[in-house]
């Protein structure tokens, strides 16, 4: 017989072969290596197999979230576009800032609105009509220099219709104000101090007039305030 097939270990070989077994230290390490890859594989399977509509759920959850979110901030911009072109449609027609007010009621420019019909309303000698729209955009407004304007001019409203108590404690709120601009505080001290000086009550004047002259950025009411004290 030429040749036979040897067994060395659990490998058969060649007699003269070039190919050589590996050493059994080398087989128990490669099987050794091979064992926990294996095991890994079996867990991360099981894993899968038991928890993948959970992975699922959560991803799916995600993806709404996000398309929820951008989805609202779409709809936000649209909807702010629509009333700023609303808003420009009704010009300068009362009767259209009414229904525009009315229709976005809460929101800054039905704010405006309600202000700009009150102000008409003013000019006009309807005090009445004058508060019950400056009372409405106080409602709305939020940037304090238009808030300030609208709560003057509901204070001025209440003095002009006949309620005197009631425009003097508006006026009193508002210049004790200190979210307010200073020119609109400082209005305010200056027709209390008005209010004072038709009453005789020179020293509440001077007092106004040195609480208007505390106020930086007080405007044409520190000259006015001068003028005033000037008459005493």
């Amino acid at each position: 017989m030429p040749f036979s097939l040897r067994r060395t270990g659990r490998f058969f070989s060649l007699p003269g072969s070039m190919i050589t077994n590996p050493p059994a230290e080398n087989q128990s390490q490669s099987q050794s290596a091979v064992a926990p890859e294996s095991g890994f594989e079996i867990a991360m399977h099981g894993f899968w197999q038991k928890y993948r509509t959970l992975v699922f759920a959560v991803v799916a959850l995600g993806l709404l979230v996000i398309v929820g979110r951008e989805g609202w901030q779409y709809f936000a911009a649209q909807r702010e576009e629509s009333v700023r072109l609303d808003y420009a449609k009704a010009g300068d027609r009362p009767e259209q800032l009414v229904s525009f007010a009315a229709a976005n009621s809460g929101h800054e420019l039905a704010g405006v609105a309600y202000l700009r019909v009150a102000d008409t309303k003013y000019t006009a000698g309807d005090y009445r009509g004058a508060l019950e729209n400056y009372t409405k955009a106080v409602a709305s407004l939020k940037v304090p220099a238009v808030l300030g304007r609208a709560r003057l001019g509901a204070a001025l409203s209440q003095l002009n219709a006949g309620d005197k108590s009631a425009g003097e404690a508006a006026l009193k709120a508002i210049a004790a104000d200190g979210s307010l601009l200073s020119p609109a505080r400082a209005e305010a001290n200056y027709h209390l101090a008005a209010l004072a000086y038709e009453a005789g009550n020179q020293s509440e004047v001077s007092r106004l007039v040195g609480e208007i002259n505390k106020l930086d950025n007080a405007g044409i009411w520190t000259e006015r305030a001068a003028a005033l004290q000037v008459l005493l």
